[in-house]
């Protein structure tokens, strides 16, 4: 018997959203206990190849509307194999290879961002206390794991 969620199965009964500070909402009300959110975060949120998030279980499938990113890296550490960065749903995220950092662009913010891959095509934008940290402290790049990650564009005017 396949238990699996397919198209058919999407339920329009429940309305999950994540805005672009990283909090879970759940039928326009706020999701309030943290171990829940982190329960979806964890165990069901999957994003398809179209790009489009979803909150699924082995029975059910329902849409989740993402502002930004699902996740937020809120703090970091160095440590000697390079820098581990700190979802705010408790990820943590060893930056390198396997969980590199791109620059996209953010409808949000009108501009280019860091974001890093968790898990699964999921990834967390850096928040604005941990980018202007990194900054300061590694500037306009961050070597960790073996490469090189942009924190930023350099515009240059001719």
């Amino acid at each position: 018997m396949n238990t699996q969620a397919k198209d058919k199965d999407i339920t329009e009964k429940a309305y999950f959203k994540i805005d672009e500070n990283g909090q879970w909402f759940h039928n326009g009300e706020p999701i309030k206990r943290s171990a829940l959110a982190k329960l979806f975060a964890d165990k069901g949120l999957r994003v398809d190849e179209n790009g489009r998030y979803w909150l699924q279980s082995p029975y059910e499938k329902y849409p989740v509307e993402v502002v930004d990113s699902p996740f937020i890296i809120i703090d970091y550490s160095q440590n000697t194999d390079g820098l581990d960065l700190i979802a705010n749903m408790g990820d943590v995220v060893p930056l390198g290879p396997d969980h590199p950092m791109v620059l996209r662009d953010s409808d949000v913010y009108n501009m280019k961002l860091p974001y890093v891959h968790v898990r699964g095509g999921l990834y967390a934008r850096l928040s604005r206390n941990v980018y202007h940290a990194m900054v300061h402290q590694y500037g306009a790049s961050v070597y960790s794991r073996g490469h090189d990650y942009l924190l930023g564009e350099v515009e240059t005017s001719l």
